[in-house]
């Protein structure tokens, strides 16, 4: 199991990544990484929005002492929103966006207390959340886009 000290640099460094993409050309920026994929475009903004949906839903009511109203998400519907709003955007916005929203919630995930981080919570569902749970499964998430995302610029 990865140390939450180590998912939560690795879960940093999406940062620096987003950051070097604003030397990407625009017809990079667009063009699917393959065929019938979604772009570079799409898939920040696709991080970018699902970052925005656990911070609101999930880490801040957790700052604050509030129930998690996280619930299940239709993960299709939830996608085609991301990618059109990534479309709506310039990209140094969406960019700054992503930065932004990340270093917001690594700034709240850093500060937390032992105590919250260890903490077994319950989602707007009923089903069990923890923070060590949801960065393994983020940093993993990330991995897998950011991978892709490189393979493509490097071919």
């Amino acid at each position: 199991m990865n140390t939450f000290t180590g998912l939560l640099s690795t879960f940093q460094s999406l940062i620096p990544f987003a950051a070097s993409l604003r030397s990407l050309s625009d017809e990079m920026w667009s063009a699917p990484l393959k065929t019938d994929k979604w772009s570079t475009r799409s898939v920040i903004g696709h991080i970018m929005l699902w970052d925005r949906h656990f911070l609101q839903e999930a880490i801040m009511p957790i700052v604050e002492g509030r129930p998690l109203t996280l619930r299940h998400s239709d993960y299709d519907t939830f996608n085609r929103h991301a990618a059109a709003y990534a479309d709506s955007i310039s990209k140094e916005q969406l960019l700054s966006e992503c930065m932004s929203v990340r270093e917001e919630l690594w700034r709240l995930l850093t500060a937390l207390s032992e105590e919250k981080r260890e903490w077994n919570y319950t989602d707007g569902d009923g089903n069990p959340f923890t923070i060590h749970h949801y960065l393994d499964d983020f940093v993993a998430h990330d991995r897998h886009h950011l991978d892709e995302i490189d393979r493509f610029i490097g071919a």
